[in-house]
């Protein structure tokens, strides 16, 4: 009896208000850790982040239209009236973009080699055409499809313009009726020019010469 009186002075029994208020606090004190686990957990889980990243190279095309040809001389002894000659020019894209390319022609006169030079102006005797003739021979050329004639540009059978102008499509931007087209890096086609000398050429045109200039222009085919 003695020892239970003395337990009870040093431990004493809660009270009830004690007791409800502890556990109070302990549920409190659950909630609180529960709540704030839950919104560590919410945090975390909004942070969590990933990155990737690729690097690619960008690089621009190229077009790169090369001509291979022969220039057209009449010396003495050299074309005569009611004559031809032709000559091939060998056109190449060794870019990398596929090209179309238009020719245009202007003529100048000169002076011949040797000799006195004869007065009259040989342009005016001359009909140049562009055909599409690999083999390009005088007898090839007979036949062959012309792609441009200086007739249509002059507006008679005989001359030359004296300033450079389209003969085979057209070097404006954009795809215009006759415009050639060339592959990228392989691409490649052989021209025949023929050049014919009036019949009716009189003795003021002996000794004379005229130089044709053909300038090729190109331009990309993609997005244009």
């Amino acid at each position: 009896m003695m020892d239970e009186l003395l337990e009870e002075m040093i431990d004493p029994e809660p009270s009830r208000q004690d007791a409800a208020r502890r556990r109070r606090a302990w549920a409190t004190g659950s909630i609180l850790v529960l709540a704030a686990i839950g919104v560590t957990s919410l945090t975390t889980s909004a942070l969590f982040t990933d990155q990737d990243s690729l690097t690619g190279t960008i690089s621009t095309g190229t077009i790169v239209l090369t001509a291979d040809g022969a220039q057209f001389t009449m010396p003495v002894g050299g074309l005569a009236p009611g004559g031809t000659v032709v000559a091939p020019v060998t056109l190449s894209n060794v870019g990398s973009l596929e090209l179309r390319y238009a020719v245009s022609l202007s003529a100048a006169t000169t002076t011949p080699g040797a000799g006195t030079a004869g007065t009259g102006d040989l342009r005016d005797q001359l009909r140049a055409r562009v055909l599409a003739d690999a083999t390009c021979t005088l007898t090839s050329a007979e036949t062959a499809p012309v792609l441009g004639d200086t007739q249509t540009l002059v507006g008679t059978e005989f001359g030359q313009p004296a300033t450079m102008t389209p003969i085979v499509g057209d070097p404006a931007t954009g795809n215009q009726t006759g415009d050639r087209v060339l592959a990228g890096v392989t691409g490649a086609e052989t021209l025949c020019v023929r050049v014919d000398m009036s019949r009716d050429a009189d003795n003021t045109y002996q000794n004379t010469a005229a130089e044709l200039t053909f300038q090729f222009d190109s331009e990309q085919t993609v997005n244009n």
